[in-house]
């Protein structure tokens, strides 16, 4: 799985970053494809959620997605 790890940020909102791709194999030759495939995957997820945000936040080692949820979160 995505094995999540929450970060708290200033301002008393969090981050939620994913330590694994599940599809890390296929990411590695077509980055853009899956990472955009995980967004949509996600977006989907946390669709109607109050003050969740899913955005591109990639870091070597980890997956390209990030969950923002803040008071302050706005679309």
């Amino acid at each position: 799985g995505y094995e999540p790890v929450r970060e708290r940020c200033e301002g008393g909102g969090a981050v939620v970053r994913m330590r694994n791709c599940p599809f890390h194999v296929v990411a590695e030759q077509f980055p853009p494809l899956l990472c955009g495939m995980n967004l949509a995957l996600l977006e989907g997820l946390v669709e109607g959620s109050d003050g969740v945000r899913v955005r591109m936040d990639p870091r070597p080692g980890w997956c390209c997605v990030a969950a923002d949820t803040s008071k302050d979160n706005e679309d």
